[in-house]
C-alpha cells in the first residue's frame, strides 16, 4: 500500500516497512529481516563491564517492550484488510528478475498495493537484495524450497488487500496493466478471475508482439493498454504466471494444493476449484504484460523438468480424473436450482471473519464454499488439533476427545473460518461414526420398495465398485476420483454395493472433492 513512509529522509533512500502484522508471521521457517539488527550489534561489542551489563538489561527490556507492543498490534489487526492490492510474487534463485518485477510494478502501478515477495530459499541473495530496494516491499524468506504452491500460499496468508494479484517473478508489468484488469474483473459479478496477456505463455492468452528485445517493448505495450472492454472475454483456462482476483473468492476457494512439486498443474487445479465454486474466468485482452518464460522452471533442466511434469501431471489427473466434465455436471446441478447446503445467516460467521463481501451480497447463494463439496458427518481439523464434524453445512467443534477410529482431515484455517458455526459437541453419543462400516448399515429400514440409507452411508453399484457415493439428505453424492474417497478414510470396508439401477433412483447432489494438501503448519 502506497503511504507518506514510502522515502524516508533528505536522501531520498527508500526505508523497509516492517508493520506489526509482518513481525506477527515470523516463526522458525520464516526470516522476515530487519535492516537495524546490525546497529545493535555493533553497539553492543563497545561496551564492557557494568556500563555493558546495564546496555544489555536496557537492550532487553525495550526489545520485549516492542515484541509485546508488535503482537498486540498484530492481534487487533488480524483480518482486517485494506483498498488497495497485495501483490505476491513467490521466487527462488532468480534475484535479478524479481528486481526488475518489483521496479516495473512501482514505475506502473498507481493504485494501492504492497508486494509482499516469498523468497524460496535461494541462495543467490534474493533476499538481502530485496532489503536494499526498501519501499513496500514485505519479504518472507523461507528456509526451505516449498515450491510455486507453497510461496503463493504463504502470500496469501500474509496478504491484507481486498484484491490479490498472484504474479510470477519472470515478469514485467506495463501502464495500464492493473487498472485494466480491474475494469475486467468489476465488468460481471460472475467474473473471479482475471488474467492479462502475454508475448509468452501457453493457451489463448498468449498473443503475437511485434518486437524481440524488451527495450522495445515498452512502447508496443503503451498502444496496447489503451483501455478498451471489447477485448475482455470469457475463457475456460488461465495460466498462474498472473491472476488477479478478490478476497472473498480466495476464501472460498482456499489455498492451492501443495502436493504438487515445485511447479505445473498447480494453476490448473486452483482454476478447477474456482469453477466448481460457480465463478467464470476472464481474460483482459487491452492489460499485456511482459513474460520472460518459465525461468525457474528451465533451471531445473529439461530432465528434472520432465520428471517433475509428468509426476504433477499424474497427481493431477489422480485427483480429478475429468475435470471438464466434472465442472459442466456442477453447473448442471446449479442450474437445477438446487440450494446451497451452507445457511446465508451472517451470526453463523465466525467472528474473526471480518472480510467484507461488497458488490456480491445479492448473489451470495450463486457461489459456492469449497467446505460445501465436502462429504456430510466427516471430520476436520486445524493446524492446532481443534475437531470439527460437519453436520447440515455447519461445523461443530468436538469439546470431547476423538473418538478411536476417527482421523480427522486438516483444513486450513480461513477456510475453517468461513464455515458457519453449530452447536459444539459434549457427548460421545452425538458423534456418528465416520466413515459408516457395512455392517452398521445391514439394519436400515424399506420405504415401500426403496430401501432407506442412513445418513452418510457409502454406496457403489455392484459393476463399478470403484465409484463411491455418500448418502446425504437422501442424495447421492459422488466422489469424484478413488483418491479423494481414500483421502476422507473411505475404504473397501464401508461400501455398500447395490444393482445400478436402484443407484440411479436416488437423485444426485453435489460431488465431493479432497481439500488442498497443506505442507506448512501457520496456513
Amino acid at each position: 500500500m502506497r503511504s507518506s513512509s514510502h522515502t524516508s529522509g533528505g536522501s531520498g533512500k527508500r526505508a523497509v516497512r516492517m508493520t506489526a502484522a509482518t513481525r506477527s508471521l515470523e516463526s522458525e521457517r520464516v526470516t522476515l529481516h530487519s535492516v537495524n539488527k546490525r546497529v545493535g550489534q555493533k553497539s553492543k561489542r563497545r561496551r564492557t563491564g557494568r556500563r555493558a551489563a546495564k546496555g544489555a538489561k536496557l537492550y532487553k527490556q525495550g526489545y520485549r517492550r516492542g515484541y509485546d507492543q508488535g503482537v498486540a498490534q498484530g492481534q487487533s489487526s488480524f483480518g482486517l484488510v485494506f483498498e488497495g492490492v497485495s501483490i505476491i510474487i513467490p521466487t527462488y534463485n532468480q534475484r535479478d528478475y524479481v528486481l526488475k518485477c518489483i521496479a516495473s510494478i512501482e514505475k506502473h502501478t498507481p493504485a494501492p498495493y504492497e508486494i509482499i515477495v516469498v523468497d524460496n530459499a535461494s541462495k543467490d541473495g534474493t533476499a538481502q537484495a530485496l532489503l536494499r530496494t526498501g519501499g513496500v516491499v514485505r519479504v518472507a524468506a523461507l528456509d526451505v524450497n516449498r515450491g510455486f504452491a507453497g510461496g503463493v500460499n504463504y502470500g496469501l496468508m500474509m496478504a491484507r488487500g481486498r484484491h490479490i494479484v498472484v504474479l510470477n517473478n519472470d515478469t514485467l508489468v506495463t501502464p495500464g496493466w492493473l487498472d485494466n484488469m480491474m475494469a475486467c474483473l468489476d465488468s460481471d459479478p460472475k467474473i473471479g478471475v482475471v488474467g492479462p496477456v502475454t508475448n509468452y505463455i501457453g493457451g489463448d492468452q498468449q498473443i503475437e508482439v511485434p518486437y524481440r528485445e524488451v527495450a522495445d517493448m515498452w512502447s508496443f505495450a503503451s498502444k496496447h493498454n489503451r483501455p478498451d472492454a471489447k477485448k475482455h472475454r470469457l475463457t475456460d483456462r488461465l495460466v498462474g504466471f498472473c491472476w488477479l482476483f478478490t478476497r472473498e473468492l480466495w476464501e472460498r476457494v482456499g489455498y492451492l494444493d501443495e502436493g504438487y512439486a515445485v511447479g505445473n498443474f498447480e494453476d490448473d487445479d486452483w482454476i478447477i476449484r474456482v469453477k466448481l465454486a460457480g465463478y467464470e474466468l476472464a481474460v483482459a485482452g487491452d492489460a499485456f504484460i511482459h513474460h520472460f518464460g518459465s525461468v525457474s522452471m528451465k533451471a531445473l533442466g529439461e530432465q528434472n523438468y520432465v520428471v517433475v511434469n509428468e509426476g504433477n501431471e499424474q497427481f493431477f489427473s489422480k485427483k480429478w480424473g475429468d475435470p471438464h466434465a466434472l465442472v459442466t455436471e456442477t453447473n448442471q446441478l446449479a442450474l437445477r436450482g438446487m440450494p446451497s447446503t451452507v445457511s446465508v445467516n451472517k451470526q453463523q460467521v465466525d467472528p474473526r471473519q471480518r472480510i467484507s463481501t461488497q458488490g456480491s451480497a445479492d448473489l451470495t447463494l450463486s457461489f459456492r464454499r469449497s467446505s460445501e463439496f465436502y462429504p456430510e458427518g466427516s471430520f476436520i481439523s486445524d493446524a492446532k488439533g481443534e475437531v470439527y464434524t460437519l453436520v447440515g453445512g455447519q461445523r461443530r467443534k468436538l469439546n470431547i476427545p476423538v473418538p478411536r477410529g476417527i482421523s480427522p482431515v486438516q483444513i486450513a484455517k480461513p477456510e475453517l473460518l468461513s464455515i458457519p458455526v453449530g452447536e459444539a459437541v459434549e457427548s460421545t453419543s452425538e458423534v456418528k461414526a465416520w466413515p459408516l462400516e457395512f455392517h452398521q448399515v445391514q439394519g436400515s429400514s424399506m420405504e415401500g420398495s426403496q430401501k432407506v440409507w442412513p445418513e452418510g452411508t457409502i454406496v457403489a453399484a455392484a459393476d463399478a465398485p470403484e465409484i463411491c457415493y455418500q448418502i446425504s439428505g437422501g442424495k447421492r453424492r459422488r466422489f469424484v476420483t478413488t483418491y479423494v474417497s481414500e483421502r476422507w478414510g473411505v475404504h473397501s470396508a464401508h461400501v455398500v454395493h447395490m444393482p445400478v439401477e436402484q443407484l440411479r433412483l436416488i437423485e444426485e447432489s453435489w460431488p465431493i472433492i479432497a481439500p488442498p494438501q497443506l505442507l506448512n503448519e501457520d496456513l
